[in-house]
């Protein structure tokens, strides 16, 4: 399907500017397509979004970036180049826990540092299990990458198929039918480290007992790289939107979509919570 501005041609419409609606419209500027982008907030962002306290801007969604390569490629894609429209700091302190009674364990950006830590915490054991542990989650990451990670529409059904085709081993690093609370019992004995590494399935909003251990890939994508966002992860959000505007879309804030029209099984218009109707291109 070829949409040209200039075609007279309905645009294709994206409902909510957040990182993904955004990221779609660039993809779709570049190919030469006509985009709206129709959001019901006044910015841009999403879940990526800050509030003040107290005078000062506070992120409230993610406050972190990780697998910084995706949007790399993103920015590219569009002619531009990341480092040129944000400030990025790698973190060397991925993250610091706290128990009663005064226990402390930091884990760090390098390895080895968090394997000297973990054994100094919990004993020589289980820091041979950390490092256990971060192959694993290599090998997980390194499973998924292409077959879910970046897949247009992952399933688990093709993602096994996926995996079988290729080397049905993997499907073992995978454990998508092993829960992840369980799963880090064959790495660490101490119930804190167990705690600490099954706290994954929370970043998805799940349970830890119930969420599949394939979510430890989290603890390889965290040891790629964390980022600070100078500025505040707000920043990455109106970098896409300046990004999406100048390649051509058109975004639209305070406008929320209220019905989508669908006739003969292809999206025909949109309606706004104001009374507005809009054509668009069905798909």
């Amino acid at each position: 399907m070829e949409i040209s501005p200039t075609a007279g041609k309905r645009p294709i419409a994206i409902i909510g500017a957040g990182i993904g609606g955004l990221a779609a419209a660039i993809d779709l500027a570049v190919r030469g397509f006509e985009v709206c982008v129709y959001e019901r907030a006044a910015t841009p962002g999403g879940k990526m979004r800050e509030i003040e306290v107290g005078g000062r801007p506070i992120d409230v969604g993610p406050t972190v970036l990780t697998l910084r390569e995706i949007f790399d490629e993103i920015f590219a894609a569009a002619g531009a180049r990341l480092d040129e429209h944000l400030r990025l700091r790698r973190a060397e302190l991925l993250a610091r826990h706290a128990w009663d009674a005064g226990a402390r364990l930091d884990l760090y950006a390098d390895p080895q540092r968090s394997i000297d830590a973990i054994g100094r915490f919990a004993g020589a054991r289980d820091a041979r299990g950390y490092r256990d542990f971060v192959e694993a989650t290599r090998r997980t990451y390194a499973a998924l990458e292409r077959s879910f990670v970046r897949a247009t529409r992952p399933s688990m059904l093709e993602l096994i198929a996926r995996i079988a085709r290729r080397n049905l081993a993997q499907l073992f690093d995978v454990r998508p039918f092993a829960d992840l609370y369980r799963s880090t019992g064959r790495y660490f004995s101490d119930p804190r480290l167990r705690q600490l590494f099954a706290r994954y399935a929370t970043y998805c909003g799940s349970s830890p007992f119930a969420a599949p251990a394939t979510l430890q890939l989290i603890a390889h994508v965290e040891l790629a790289g964390v980022w600070y966002v100078d500025g505040g992860m707000r920043r990455i959000a109106d970098a896409l939107a300046s990004l999406a505007e100048r390649r051509g879309a058109l975004l639209r804030y305070q406008a929320e979509v209220r019905r989508i029209r669908v006739v003969r099984g292809r999206v025909d218009a949109l309606e706004l919570t104001d009374g507005e109707r809009i054509e668009v291109a069905g798909v």
